[in-house]
């Protein structure tokens, strides 16, 4: 177990240093010194989150219209707009590293046999 917890101490440590993971911790860090775009992108992503996650019956396409309407002061601005790109960009590469790990280790193959 030492070995395998030394490995993805070691694919954590390369994450956080791909360019992916450096600029969203680089534009997140600018944003700290603006508390009021801090707290309107967090009030955001908070909203956008419930939303991605909610149990509820809801048309999305038309909710999440509806958010970026509301939170349009966010997308004009470059800064929180590159924030938010550099979020997605970051995700999608912890997605595409869970992919590759489901993949490698056979899970969906498994589970197709029981």
């Amino acid at each position: 177990m030492t070995e395998t917890k030394n490995s993805i101490d070691r694919m954590v440590e390369e994450m956080k240093d791909c360019a992916e993971f450096r600029r969203y911790r680089d534009i997140g860090s600018k944003i700290q010194a603006y508390p009021e775009k801090k707290k309107r992108l967090f009030e955001f992503r908070k909203k956008n989150y419930q939303l991605q996650n909610s149990e509820e019956q809801i048309d999305l396409f038309s909710e999440s219209d509806r958010l970026m309407k509301e939170y349009q002061d966010v997308y004009d601005d470059p800064m929180l707009r590159e924030f938010l790109e550099a979020e997605v960009a970051a995700c999608r590469l912890v997605q595409r590293l869970n992919f590759e790990l489901a993949q490698c280790l056979e899970f969906e193959e498994l589970s197709e046999k029981t």
